[in-house]
């Protein structure tokens, strides 16, 4: 399987910025380490994108953490290496879950037209743009102080060494080069192309997922067992 060295030689090479028959040989180079730590920031940023597009978990991404509930609190720090939640928060005594909020932190910090007086039992949530806490729906009283939810997170997984392997196989590696290369001429020179990018990012997901290019899927959601405080059907939609 590839490894970050030959992508970066790779994207090096189709940007025209070293020769096929000279390539590097490790990350550090002095008259190229702008171009070189460019590449490495395009192939991360590439290999987050079509994980997440795919809504697949990289290998030895995911992780497990919880938060307990304090009385008079609504915001929640979470870890610091979280690249994605993934919903629910689940309390496992009571059977209790924290979903994601319909329509994200905008709207439910909009909803809550005056937040102090939204108590009890909290059942949804958003991650604050502003700060990367959970802002929660309701705000715990001494009854649901002590419940810990526990999640899965998806957290950073960069590549920095010369020898990290992709987490994917060679075929997705050969549709990811063309993309990646744009990436590396956008961050260098504002250049890019969004047809590129769509046909060898589609081209990359069918490969990471295994399909058939006209292939098509229904996507569903379980139902989780609560009842929203704010007055809204979480599974509406």
């Amino acid at each position: 399987m590839a490894n970050l060295l030959s992508g970066v030689n790779a994207v090096l090479e189709k940007a025209t910025i070293i020769n096929k028959n000279h390539p590097l040989t490790g990350l550090t180079n002095s008259g190229k380490q702008t171009f070189i730590d460019n590449a490495v920031a395009s192939w991360n940023e590439a290999v987050d994108q079509i994980y997440s597009k795919s809504n697949i978990m990289r290998p030895n991404q995911a992780e497990e953490d919880k938060i307990t509930l304090v009385a008079d609190k609504r915001v929640y720090s979470l870890p610091s290496d979280l690249v994605q939640l993934r919903w629910p928060l689940q309390e496992e005594i009571q059977g209790r879950f924290i979903i994601e909020y319909p329509g994200g932190y905008e709207e439910l910090r909009n909803i809550l037209v005056q937040p102090a007086n939204y108590t009890g039992q909290p059942t949804s949530g958003a991650i604050s743009p502003i700060d990367g806490d959970l802002y929660i729906d309701m705000i715990p009283t001494s009854s649901e102080a002590g419940d810990i939810y526990k999640f899965f997170y998806w957290k950073d997984t960069n590549l920095s060494r010369a020898s990290d392997v992709f987490p994917f196989s060679d075929t997705v590696y050969r549709a990811l080069v063309p993309v990646v290369t744009q990436l590396f001429k956008y961050n260098q020179n504002n250049i890019t192309s969004s047809d590129v990018r769509k046909l060898n990012y589609g081209r990359a997901v069918r490969a990471l997922k295994k399909q058939q290019e006209d292939t098509a899927y229904i996507k569903r959601q379980g139902n989780v067992p609560v009842t929203g405080p704010l007055g809204y059907d979480p599974y509406v939609g």
